[in-house]
């Protein structure tokens, strides 16, 4: 087994003895790349909409129910792709003096995914065309009541396509899409190329307050970790661009609210705006965040308590559930209780499968079902794992890396042995110790502004294309102490350079000796200064044999 860092990690160095000069191509190179820029890539953003199958038999539907003053609904989800792809609809129909009726699920009370009873509420409001938007291919039979009803459907959806398609009008999936996207827009990726494609027909190629609908795709591309290429990575630079263009509205105010400092990148979307958005689908209503994407600053003011609220509760049973983790063998490690909520199940189990480097499921019980969230390792398709354990299950669905399901709680025994035994017999052994990937070794001399200005020219970063950690050996830290709430956090100087770690204040009494760092670059702006800034991820005692580098 490698030796494994003091957080009980095992490092994976893709290329050593790369020096500072050629890190910017070797890294463009090996993610197969292309450089973004203010020029001719921006002149497209996002995925070509006229690729769609029923593009046009959905575009001519919207039309008449516009010019035909029909009563239209939007149906998203309840996360920050569906509500951001609900807003961008929303803003559509607003430009054209139309208020269509909004509707997200409530995660609690309702689940994901378009329900009967939402059916009967859309038909009892007169609805006569119903989009839905990050949801809807699956809902074969609520669609086909809705049909029954003499209610159009079209379904803008990027979700796993089921053996048989639901009874829709017109349908928008990356998989009926001619060439096929890949890789696949979220949701908001499939609603701003429609919008954009519709805006052109009418001749609005630049139309008012443009800007704000592509960041909201760029907030919503981000949130729902898509791969970062392509289209995605073209509408995710073109959205940041364009939001810190931004000095009033909405999503001006929410960039304020979070704190972001200009230049914005995905981590700010990633770590501050998503988060908040996400909020108030995971501890009240979504509707919350949808009204504030509109421009309701009460809204807004909710979504920053509900926001801190998320945090004060996750991590009072992250302290909790840790020691659990801790005592469990299995491979793959299953909690089930009443204290949770569903709404933070998904983030629970995101902490636990990184610090543990397993499998995770996190599951809410309400009387006697129980409703979980999942994630997983590289390796392993939790959602297939699913499939083979379906017959436990009263519903469920996801990706490889995360996935939610349904079942009875009595049920929970017995689906954990299934899943531990199938994650078991699908998951070589080295995968069950957490790895962390490094681009290559650096000499800490080699660690420059000129470096880090350098660097910028990958983003945006994300799935496909993580933000480069870098591996600095044999580094002495100086000035060592922990800072923030209850010393959670280790800052430190490397040879002039700051250093911060986050949540790795326990390792204080480990950084007195050489160690080697595995860490990202970035820039401190303190004061209004820019200067070189370690962000450290990981570190170790430094192995006997370097990684060689040049001279």
């Amino acid at each position: 087994m490698a030796l494994l860092s003091l957080t009980g990690k095992r490092w994976v160095i893709h290329e050593t003895g790369a020096v500072a000069e050629s890190v910017v191509e070797m890294l463009l190179r090996r993610r197969k790349i292309e450089a973004l820029g203010e020029g001719e890539i921006l002149e497209s953003v996002g995925e070509n909409a006229r690729q769609f199958r029923d593009f046009e038999k959905a575009a001519d539907r919207i039309a008449h129910a516009i010019a035909s003053k029909e009563s239209i609904s939007i149906f998203g989800d309840y996360d920050c792709d569906g509500i951001t792809s609900t807003a961008l609809l929303a803003r559509f129909f607003h430009r054209r003096n139309v208020r269509p009726l909004l509707r997200l699920p409530h995660r609690l009370k309702e689940g994901y995914g378009l329900q009967n009873a939402a059916v009967d509420e859309l038909k009892a409001a007169g609805v006569r065309l119903l989009i839905t938007v990050d949801t809807g291919v699956t809902a074969v039979e609520p669609i086909a009541r809705l049909r029954d009803a003499g209610i159009d459907v079209i379904v803008l959806d990027h979700h796993t396509l089921p053996e048989i398609l639901p009874p829709a009008f017109a349908i928008l999936h990356p998989e009926l899409a001619e060439p096929r996207m890949t890789p696949s827009p979220c949701g908001a990726g499939i609603a701003w190329s429609m919008i954009s494609a519709m805006e052109e027909q009418d001749g609005h190629a630049d139309w008012p307050d443009r800007a704000s609908d592509m960041a909201l795709a760029a907030i919503g591309t981000v949130a729902d970790v898509v791969e970062l290429r392509g289209g995605n990575r073209t509408l995710t630079f073109g959205g940041l661009q364009a939001l810190m263009g931004l000095t009033e509205g909405p999503l001006a105010l929410l960039s304020a609210h979070a704190g972001l400092q200009k230049p914005f990148t995905s981590r700010d979307i990633a770590f501050r705006i998503a988060p908040r958005i996400n909020a108030a689908g995971r501890m009240d209503d979504p509707h919350i965040a949808l009204h504030a994407l509109l421009g309701d600053t009460g809204s807004l003011l909710q979504l920053d308590a509900l926001n801190r609220e998320r945090q004060d509760v996750v991590s009072g049973h992250i302290e909790d559930l840790l020691p659990l983790a801790e005592a469990e063998t299995g491979s793959m490690l299953c909690f089930v209780s009443e204290e949770y909520s569903a709404g933070i199940c998904g983030l629970l189990a995101s902490r636990v499968c990184e610090m543990h480097g397993k499998p995770s499921l996190v599951a809410a019980q309400s009387g006697d079902i129980c409703t979980a969230s999942l994630r997983s390792i590289p390796g392993y398709d939790v959602t297939a794992g699913l499939a083979r354990c379906s017959d436990l299950l009263m519903n469920f669905g996801g990706h490889a890396m995360a996935a939610g399901c349904t079942f009875a709680a009595q049920s929970f025994s017995l689906l954990r042995e299934r899943l531990q035994a199938d994650a078991l017999a699908h998951i070589a052994e080295e995968h069950f110790f957490p790895a962390v990937a490094a681009e290559c070794a650096l000499d800490i001399r080699h660690v420059t502004m000129e470096l880090c200005d350098a660097l910028q020219v990958l983003e945006p970063f994300g799935q496909g294309n993580p933000e480069p950690r870098f591996v600095i050996e044999s580094a002495t830290l100086e000035n060592i102490r922990c800072v923030g709430k209850d010393g959670k956090h280790l800052q430190a100087t490397v040879r002039g350079r700051k250093l911060i770690g986050f949540s790795m204040g326990h390792l204080e009494k480990n950084a007195g000796q050489p160690l080697d760092l595995l860490c990202r670059v970035g820039i401190d702006t303190w004061q209004g200064r820019r200067n070189v800034q370690l962000f450290l991820d990981d570190m170790r005692v430094t192995i006997r044999e370097p990684i060689s580098l040049p001279s």
